[in-house]
């Protein structure tokens, strides 16, 4: 049954794959690294939120990027009593003009791209140029790991174009985004570790919110956030980042207190444990005191160097052994409440701490 599931799914793949071309034909590249070698059939879709623009094929002569043939792509937003438009050739050059012709945006992008279309509601409201550098083969809770967003908005009667480079996140949180009058989109985070290989890339989630009245959005308070999308429909690792972020130690401690379990288990399958190294990457009061006390924490568990370097040895990245957890999970239900959000963490997540610490929010130390 698997091999001819697999079969299957080969068949498909390859009947969305393009290897003739013709004049008039649409071609796409699903966001499939910034040096695609194949062309689709069809767009990508991720949630009807995002959505891939027809790249037609004008000439079947080399363009100036080496590619087999030439082609136009564009997509238009209306904005007010104005259209506005993004025109992309050769999967390169791209320019976004108004319907008086003004060029507003005139730019070479880095590499191969389609238009990606942002809606909302049915309504083209952004649009996007990137990939994937991996193609899915990689890193698959970040829908591209390279996205320039471009959203037009209106201020005092002249027409502007934000634009940010991201890292776009729709798959993992689509769950948690709820229908309001305007979009919430993610940005994919890097959460460090202690060294590179233990680096989390891209796990993490910043929200943002953007509309064609005011653009780009980034600097969303909880209380708002919390009305815009249902964090407790996203994972149990990000659901903590995020509370982390925003240094909600209450709703820390409720969370971990009523959801232990469900939250190690998504460590265990998901996330690698990282032991935080005392580097605090934010400006902060105290700064000796709280890793002072977080030494204290790890020695109170019996977590010392040579256990992290005998799990090392073993092979264990991921799951931790059981006796491990429950001495974590029976220190961290014994205190009814926290002072700050370090002491939460030492004391609940102190083998994920680097996951935890570092997704605290705060002005850069450098």
């Amino acid at each position: 049954m698997k091999k001819l599931l697999g079969i299957v799914f080969l068949g498909l793949l390859f009947t969305n794959l393009s290897y003739s071309f013709e004049l008039g034909q649409n071609v796409y590249f699903n966001a499939c690294t910034p040096d695609p070698k194949q062309y689709f059939n069809s767009p990508l879709n991720i949630e009807n939120i995002l959505e891939e623009v027809p790249n037609k094929i004008t000439k079947l002569e080399k363009s100036k990027y080496d590619r087999e043939f030439q082609t136009n792509a564009s997509s238009t937003i209306n904005l007010v009593d104005k259209k506005i438009t993004l025109y992309l050739s050769n999967f390169r050059d791209m320019t976004i003009k108004d319907n008086e012709g003004i060029t507003l945006v005139d730019r070479k992008v880095s590499g191969a791209t389609s238009i990606y279309e942002i809606k909302h509601k049915g309504k083209v409201i952004a649009w996007g140029v990137g990939w994937h550098k991996y193609c899915g083969d990689g890193y698959k809770h970040i829908d591209f790991t390279a996205f320039r967003l471009f959203v037009p908005y209106m201020d005092s009667g002249q027409v502007k174009i934000q634009n940010k480079l991201i890292k776009l996140k729709i798959n993992q949180v689509k769950d948690a985004l709820l229908n309001n009058d305007k979009l919430i989109l993610a940005n994919g985070v890097t959460i460090s570790g202690n060294f590179s290989a233990v680096t989390y890339f891209y796990h993490g989630a910043s929200f943002f919110e953007i509309d064609n009245e005011n653009g780009i959005n980034f600097d969303l308070k909880f209380e708002e956030l919390n009305k815009k999308i249902d964090i407790n429909k996203l994972n149990p690792a990000l659901i903590l980042s995020t509370l982390a972020k925003y240094k909600q130690v209450d709703k820390l401690n409720t969370y971990t207190k009523n959801n232990f379990d469900k939250i190690y288990e998504d460590f265990s399958n998901n996330y690698w444990w990282d032991v935080w190294d005392g580097f605090i990457l934010i400006k902060i009061d105290n700064e000796n005191k709280i890793i002072k006390n977080f030494n204290e924490t790890l020695e109170k568990l019996s977590i010392t160097y040579e256990k992290i370097e005998k799990l090392y040895e073993d092979k264990i990245y991921y799951a931790l052994p059981k006796e491990e957890i429950e001495v974590v999970k029976k220190n961290c239900l014994s205190n009814d409440n926290y002072k700050d959000i370090f002491e939460l963490i030492g004391n609940c997540y102190p083998w994920h701490s680097s996951w935890m610490i570092n997704s605290i929010g705060g002005e850069p130390k450098y």
